[in-house]
């Protein structure tokens, strides 16, 4: 056995022997046979080249170097042990959404964060402007819309287009599509406790009157599909929610919906930031993705028109 085939076991045998000091007593608390406790010590003291015990007595008793070693591992063996224990899970970080959840980045951000930091993530959705932020019942959450609020780190994760919502007994269900001009001259659903879109948003010369006013996505399709007005989601957010009374049309010239990540400036969760990262990250990623596949070799931009 050389010095580094002294293993934690030979230490922690020692350790609970000098505690004990009965063979008997220390091999029983151990779970281990008495030879195979005594085989151990006489192992480590060979090792070392140094005599822990005397023997001459009826019960084992340390010499000077074995109450030296012993004081030592009092302090040095748990620690040892506890840094090469496996990692635990650090405390969960509550994600907050609001609308919809991104499915393809934010379950991508999720797996990375719990696999490599061994964090779990806990989705929370809340019916508010920050989707828990402002009250703590969540540590980070992803917002629709641009979010100007000093008290909190913000990050812009990804921008998409948006579509329209219309009832299937709508006028408008006839069209392949419709312009963010033929939506100002309509009436609005608007989401007043969570969504970001107002009548202002729209030319001033096109601004739709506000035909019903809903505190979620529940109630928002409901009024939809009730034919109180037309509605307006991020692509993403439609694609959740299928419903078999609205049709979903393709929306041209309307403002991209974007996405943003935010978490408390002050006190924040340990992983808040670092999760924020993994979501950026995911954005570079995609923007790779899509620059690949636009490449003018024949088969990137036919795929491009494709999708267009």
């Amino acid at each position: 056995m050389t010095p580094m085939d002294i293993g934690l076991r030979h230490l922690r045998y020692f350790l609970t022997l000098a505690e004990e000091q009965h063979f008997t007593w220390a091999a029983d608390r151990l779970g281990i046979s008495q030879p195979t406790l005594s085989r151990h010590i006489r192992r480590l003291e060979e090792e070392l080249g140094r005599t822990l015990l005397d023997r001459s007595t009826r019960h084992p008793r340390l010499t000077e170097e074995g109450h030296r070693l012993r004081d030592d591992l009092q302090l040095l063996l748990p620690q040892l042990e506890t840094a090469l224990r496996p990692a635990e899970p650090q405390s969960s970080l509550r994600l907050g959404y609001t609308w919809g959840f991104p499915l393809q980045r934010g379950r991508r951000a999720q797996a990375v964060l719990e696999e490599r930091h061994l964090v779990r993530v806990r989705t929370v959705r809340r019916d508010d402007r920050t989707a828990g932020l402002r009250d703590g019942s969540v540590d980070a959450a992803l917002l629709w819309g641009t979010v100007h609020d000093p008290r909190l780190v913000t990050t812009e994760i990804l921008r998409e287009p948006r579509i329209a919502a219309v009832s299937r007994n709508s006028t408008l269900a006839v069209r392949e599509r419709v312009t963010w001009r033929d939506l100002g001259r309509r009436c609005l659903v608007v989401n007043t406790v969570s969504g970001t879109l107002t009548p202002r948003d729209w030319p001033a010369d096109a601004t739709p009157e506000i035909a019903a006013e809903t505190s979620n996505i529940e109630e928002y399709l409901h009024a939809v599909a009730a034919r109180r007005g037309v509605g307006v989601l991020p692509v993403s957010v439609a694609a959740q929610h299928p419903d078999p009374d609205i049709l979903y049309l393709p929306l041209t010239g309307a403002p991209e919906a974007v996405l943003t990540y935010a978490y408390p400036r002050a006190n924040p969760h340990p992983y808040a930031e670092t999760f924020g990262r993994v979501l950026r990250r995911g954005r570079a990623d995609e923007r790779a993705a899509f620059v690949k596949n636009t490449e003018p070799d024949g088969r990137g931009a036919k795929a491009a028109s494709r999708r267009a």
